[in-house]
């Protein structure tokens, strides 16, 4: 039965790239086929620009791939690569890649080749080092490498002025670049579940910062009254779950300034029924009842891996964005007369 499945599967799954070929498509979605390897006939796949190949069990990415030279969207999560595809960085016009889930312990420094990129998840690899070259991607605006073994980070990130949101929760990280100040765009910054042993007052040069997780850390440096106070552009800062999270002077802090988070000890929770109602289990599940709720929104709360979008999203929006970038290619065959 198993050899007819396997049959039946990879029937289907050249249909479906002849049908590319055939009807010069811009996406082709291959995901959840349990391929262990890529049809040879997908490197004649030229005109694609979405390509989804996540939740396989894929090894290897064959370097055909690079011929690609339209792709901007690439999935690649949940397989079992064992290295990042160097054929990748050949795909200079990408604008979204995921390789998320994989045996991934390093990045090339021929990431930064890829300059167009916006979108770039790495998140539960074994990802060790981020490549000082990843700067050249100045038009990164999302990046995750959530739940990696990170120990530092390039100082060069502070180059990529147009980041909004950056996660690396569950790393290894016990101290953030003085460069990071720089990062004047940046909306969204989790670095929960690390070793930072200091509370980074940078933050303070970043106006546009709304949400900001310190949270289970090892901070002992308490940043001052002042400090907050000049934090209070922040619509949430968490400091629960580290070493100055118990101290009197910020649990009084905490009361007076909404938007710091910290476990709040018994006598203050009983002496204020504001902060009970703040700091109530039932709390987080009401604003997830309340779809416009801002703590609700993927920029409150790093959405998980597993809830990353990778699909294709086959709407009359995209194929009108797919045309108009093909419009300039097309444009040399339109004579005026």
């Amino acid at each position: 039965m198993e050899a007819i499945c396997h049959f039946f599967r990879t029937n289907y799954i050249l249909a479906n790239c002849e049908d590319v070929i055939s009807k010069k498509a811009f996406s082709l979605n291959l995901s959840h086929y349990q391929m262990a390897e890529l049809p040879e006939i997908i490197k004649r796949c030229d005109t694609l620009m979405k390509l989804y190949l996540n939740q396989n069990i894929l090894t290897k990415v064959p370097s055909s791939l690079g011929n690609l030279f339209r792709l901007q969207v690439l999935a690649l999560d949940y397989n079992k690569l064992t290295e990042f595809p160097m054929c990748i960085c050949q795909l200079v016009r990408l604008k979204f890649l995921n390789v998320s889930c994989n045996n991934i312990i390093c990045l090339p420094p021929e990431l930064g080749n890829l300059t167009a990129l916006e979108t770039f998840w790495c998140n539960n690899t074994g990802l060790r080092i981020l490549p000082a070259e990843i700067s050249n991607c100045e038009r990164l605006q999302t990046l995750g490498v959530r739940g990696n073994r990170l120990r530092t980070l390039p100082s060069s990130m502070g180059t990529l002025s147009e980041l909004r949101w950056f996660t690396a929760e569950n790393n290894e990280l016990s101290e953030v670049p003085s460069t990071f100040g720089l990062l004047q765009n940046l909306v969204h910054l989790n670095l929960k579940e690390n070793q930072l042993s200091r509370f980074p007052r940078l933050l303070i040069s970043m106006p546009n910062l709304k949400f900001v997780f310190l949270n289970q850390n090892l901070i002992v440096d308490a940043p001052t009254r002042s400090d907050l106070e000049q934090l209070q552009f922040l619509r949430m800062l968490n400091l629960s779950k580290n070493p100055i999270s118990t101290q009197a002077e910020l649990q009084k802090l905490a009361q007076q300034q909404t938007n710091i988070y910290v476990e709040m000890s018994d006598d203050l929770l009983h002496d204020s029924a504001i902060t009970l109602g703040r700091y109530s289990p039932n709390t987080q599940e009401e604003a997830n009842a309340n779809p416009n709720h801002e703590s609700s929104s993927d920029w409150a709360n790093s959405v998980r891996t597993s809830q990353l979008d990778s699909s294709d999203e086959s709407t009359l929006e995209n194929t009108i964005e797919d045309i108009s970038v093909m419009l300039p290619e097309m444009s040399r065959y339109v004579t005026t007369f």
